[in-house]
């Protein structure tokens, strides 16, 4: 029966890594005054059907909630394996029709107005304990927040995801933390680090659910768990609405 159990575990964990997404997050912040609604024909009109066509089944885009000045753009793309991103930006680059509808984006090089800043980008790879996406209820007052922990060296982010995947996610279930995808970030800024993504109906939702989080016996038990101590050192996070063409 030992043998069988260890068989049995070794085979689902081998599913599970084999079905781990794969997630780029870009991050795109535009200059001062810039016109978004060019990015945004870009995204909504080239990208995300050369994406789709490509077998990116979901696409998100994301605006930041505050408003701020510069404005920002967030874009979500989940991909099934390291093949398929790998692969995405040279079938791009073989699509006519994505290259066609692009052309006024790419027009924009040397204008007197750039779209944009900078895009910051993370790579990241689905958790173990939650390797692939898992969408919301279709709502159009949802709220999602994006958060990225941070960590002291990556001894101490490999903590920190199993933590989170041996017991804070079922934690983040319980209480409605609506779990939507969770990544360790394999490059991008301020590295080593995590990002994840849970929604809510609205703040409210979500202040209330956080709360609950807050005062969880199992939560307040693994914080003080020595494995995770100083698992983390910063905690970033913001605050998005899906824009109409998002389809997340």
């Amino acid at each position: 029966m030992k043998k069988l159990f260890l068989i049995l575990s070794v085979i689902l964990f081998s599913y599970s890594a084999f079905c781990q997404e794969y997630y780029e997050i870009r991050t795109y912040t535009m200059k001062f005054r810039g016109n978004t609604a060019v990015l945004e024909n870009y995204l909504s009109k080239a990208l995300i059907p050369a994406l789709n066509k490509y077998g990116v089944s979901k696409v998100g885009v994301f605006k930041d909630l505050g408003k701020p000045e510069p404005a920002v753009l967030v874009v979500a793309i989940p991909f099934a394996n390291l093949e398929a991103y790998a692969g995405y930006k040279d079938a791009l680059a073989k699509d006519a029709n994505y290259l066609d509808a692009a052309k006024s984006y790419f027009e924009q090089v040397g204008t007197e107005k750039p779209l944009f800043e900078k895009i910051s980008t993370y790579l990241a790879k689905g958790f173990t304990g939650h390797p692939t996406m898992k969408l919301p209820v279709t709502n159009p007052g949802r709220v999602y927040e994006w958060r990225t922990y941070e960590a002291y060296n990556e001894d101490a982010l490999r903590r920190k995801v199993a933590m989170f995947n041996d017991d804070e996610l079922k934690i983040f279930d319980r209480v409605g933390l609506h779990n939507v995808f969770f990544g360790e970030a394999l490059a991008g800024e301020n590295t080593p680090c995590l990002t994840y993504m849970v929604a809510f109906e609205n703040m409210a939702e979500r202040d209330a659910n956080w709360a609950k989080f807050g005062a969880d016996a199992d939560w307040k038990r693994i914080v003080n768990d020595p494995r995770y101590i100083n698992s983390h050192s910063k905690t970033v996070r913001r605050f998005l609405e899906p824009t109409l063409y998002s389809q997340w």
